[in-house]
Order: C-alpha cells, then sequence, then structure tokens
C-alpha cells in the first residue's frame, strides 16, 4: 500500500484517521448487524419454516464465505482496502434487504448466498488494514478498540432488536409483518455504514505488478496452516450457540425476546471490561498466555450454558463465554499479525477467515437440525468441546515457543 503513516493532524483519540473512519463504519453498520442477528431468526420461523431449513439459510452465508474468501483477499491487493470496503458494505447492505423484503424462500436463500460472498472482506481487510495505518509499534490498543466498537454496537443493536417486535406487533396484522419492518430498517442502516467509507485515504498495491493468487495457494507457510486448523474450531465453538442463542432463549429456556436483547446488552460490560485490560494483561503475562487461557474457561462456560435451564444462569453463563472469546480472538488476531510478515498478512488473515467459516457454517446446519429434534444441551457440549480442542492445539503448535518468548 501506499505509505499513509500517522500524523499528528490526522489523529483522533489517538488513531489514524482512517482508522477512526473505519471504526465509525463498524459502528454503524453493527448497530444493523446486531438487530438483525436478534430477530432474523424468529422472523423465519415466524413464517412457519422448519428449523432445518433454518439452518440451511444460516449456513449459506459462510459456506459461500469460504468460497469467496480469497478472491476478496486478492481483489483488495489489487483494487486497495478502499474500494473494496465500500464495494462490500453496499453488497452486504443488498444482501440483508433481499434477504427479508418478501417470503419468497428463493431470495431469502439467494441473499444469504449473496451475502457471505463478500462478508468475508470485513475480516481479511481488517488485519492489514489496521496494522498498515497503525505504524510500527504494538498493535493490541487499535485492535482492541476495533473489538469493543463491534461487541458495543453489536449488542445495542441486539437490545433494540429484542424489545421493538413487541412495540410494534400491535401496529400490525402479524408478528412477522412487524419483524420485516424492523430487519429491512437495519439493513437499510447498514448500506448508510458505507458513507464514512468514502472518506478514507486512497489507497493502491504497493507492488501492483507482482499481486498473485500464489501467496493464498502456493505460499502456504506451516503457521498459516496451524492458525488455520485451529480457526476451525473457533468458529464451531462460537457458531453452535450464538447463532441459535436468541432461538434458546424462547424455546429452552422459556423466556422472552427482550431478556435476550437486555442480556445482549449487559455483555458489553464485561466484554468491553475484559478488551481494555487485555493488552495491559498481554504485557504483564503475554498475549499468547491469555488467549489459550480464555479458550480453557470458554469451554467452561459454553458447557454451563446448556446445563441450566433458567435463564439468569444460562446468560451469566454466555456472557462469560462471549467476553472471554472476544478478548481472546483480539489477541489471537494481533499475536497473529506479530508474527506474520507484511507480505503475508492478507493470506493469512484470509485463511483464519476461510477455516472459521467452514466451522460456522457446520455449526449452523448441524445445529437447525438439533433444534428441530429439541436437543439444545447438544449445542452447548459441542460448543464446549470444540473450544478444547482450540486450546489443546494452541499449546501444542505455539506454546513452546512463545510462551517461553513471553517469559523473557
Amino acid at each position: 500500500m501506499t505509505d499513509n503513516r500517522p500524523t499528528v493532524k490526522k489523529r483522533l483519540f489517538g488513531f489514524n484517521r482512517n482508522i477512526n473512519l473505519y471504526m465509525l463504519t463498524s459502528l454503524v453498520i453493527n448497530l444493523g448487524f446486531g438487530v438483525v442477528g436478534a430477530d432474523f431468526n424468529l422472523y423465519i420461523l415466524s413464517m412457519d419454516l422448519s428449523p432445518d431449513i433454518l439452518g440451511v439459510i444460516l449456513s449459506l452465508t459462510p459456506f459461500a464465505q469460504v468460497l469467496a474468501a480469497i478472491p476478496i483477499g486478492f481483489l483488495a491487493e489489487k483494487i486497495g482496502n478502499k474500494r473494496t470496503l465500500i464495494m462490500i458494505n453496499l453488497v452486504v447492505g443488498v444482501s440483508y434487504l433481499l434477504r427479508v423484503i418478501s417470503p419468497n424462500q428463493t431470495l431469502i436463500l439467494l441473499g444469504s448466498f449473496l451475502l457471505g460472498t463478500v462478508q468475508a472482506g470485513y475480516f481479511i481487510i481488517q488485519l492489514p488494514f489496521i496494522s498498515h495505518y497503525a505504524g510500527k509499534k504494538g498493535k493490541d490498543r487499535e485492535f482492541t478498540t476495533a473489538s469493543i466498537v463491534f461487541y458495543s454496537a453489536m449488542a445495542i443493536g441486539s437490545l433494540i432488536g429484542g424489545y421493538l417486535p413487541a412495540m410494534l406487533n400491535p401496529l400490525f396484522a402479524n408478528e412477522t409483518l412487524a419483524f420485516r419492518t424492523i430487519l429491512v430498517t437495519a439493513s437499510s442502516l447498514i448500506l448508510l455504514g458505507t458513507i464514512p467509507l468514502l472518506f478514507l485515504d486512497k489507497d493502491v498495491p504497493e507492488e501492483p505488478g507482482k499481486v498473485s493468487l500464489s501467496p493464498y495457494l502456493k505460499g502456504i507457510d506451516k503457521t498459516t496452516v496451524k492458525f488455520a486448523g485451529i480457526e476451525f474450531f473457533i468458529g464451531t465453538g462460537l457458531g453452535f450457540l450464538v447463532f441459535f442463542m436468541n432461538v434458546m432463549f424462547i424455546y429452552y429456556y422459556k423466556s422472552t425476546l427482550q431478556a435476550f436483547g437486555t442480556m445482549s446488552v449487559v455483555l458489553i460490560i464485561p466484554t468491553v471490561i475484559l478488551l481494555i485490560a487485555g493488552p495491559t494483561l498481554a504485557k504483564k503475562y503475554g498475549g499468547l498466555r491469555l488467549v489459550i487461557a480464555t479458550r480453557f474457561v470458554a469451554a467452561g462456560a459454553a458447557f454451563m450454558v446448556v446445563a441450566t435451564m433458567n435463564p439468569l444462569i444460562g446468560a451469566g453463563a454466555y456472557m462469560l463465554f462471549r467476553s472471554l472469546m472476544g478478548v481472546g480472538q483480539s489477541l489471537w488476531i494481533s499475536f497473529a499479525s506479530s508474527i506474520t510478515t507484511r507480505r503475508s498478512r492478507t493470506a493469512t488473515s484470509t485463511w483464519l477467515e476461510i477455516t472459521f467459516q467452514m466451522g460456522f457454517a457446520v455449526a449452523a446446519l448441524a445445529g437447525g437440525k438439533l433444534i428441530a429434534l429439541n436437543a439444545y444441551p447438544t449445542l452447548g457440549i459441542i460448543s464446549a468441546v470444540s473450544m478444547l480442542i482450540a486450546f489443546g492445539l494452541t499449546v501444542l503448535f505455539f506454546g513452546k515457543k512463545y510462551l517461553k518468548a513471553d517469559e523473557r
């Protein structure tokens, strides 16, 4: 990329202006994503579609992300992050609209697949984008702040999505129309999130003639393979709970959508506390050491989510699970950035995204079938086992070399 190093005049809150614009977009679009996350599953079920169909709809997006991750990463290198981010956000907004403007199943399935063809770009671009504009010093604060914005906006969106249906239901003929109105509005908000991206500095490939697909396919080293393998289990560990927690609140805990929305916004507190403390703790104890610890404890929290049918205990366990995963993943991405070369960052983040979405897709498809069988406890058990595998592989692949380095 062309060199746009931070200057004093460009900084706000201590960050380069491009990072601030990126985070403003993240704030706006994740408010929309939060609303959709709270209401979309219940919107589908309100149309008398089966949980099996819901699982298929949800799985199409991550399956498409697996197919499109490399082309998106390649596109970012060819045309620059700015134009790629603008394109991604516009297509994402349109895809969300396609899923909710009509009860037509073909449109819903098309929107879910189209969404997956570009949504991977958010993660793929984040690592090289922030690494570039953060400069040569430690990047924990930038990645941590990006995570705080992401989780906070998602939680507030979930709160809104939790309470709006009950408030708007009396104004509509049925709950499906109320859900549709809310989801169309949220999708439009995602489209509006494109505006800050228009003001990013123009960037172009540093060596456009040398950009090729070889780093993604032929140039993969052992470190990339290790990261990618672990990320699959992170995807399944998160997916089995994250995809279906709103459904579990209503049909497993016998609670309400409002309770789910309230839990989602309360989730901000432990998540932000841990994310703020993360960089400081990482300096003291080592980033990888914290990643390993969070994965081990998160496994126990995932099991506790389904070991009870009390919504308060279940919500508490889920909040612990999500907040630990939030800080753990933030430090994990920072760790990946620190041990990969500048040229390989896009490839590394691409393969992390591919395998994560493979895990997510498996969780969505299998989770829908488990819900159809009312096998809710199995969701948490599989999530817990996945996190234990991720914990074990992280220690096996990186512990010997990098934990010793942390002690120096």
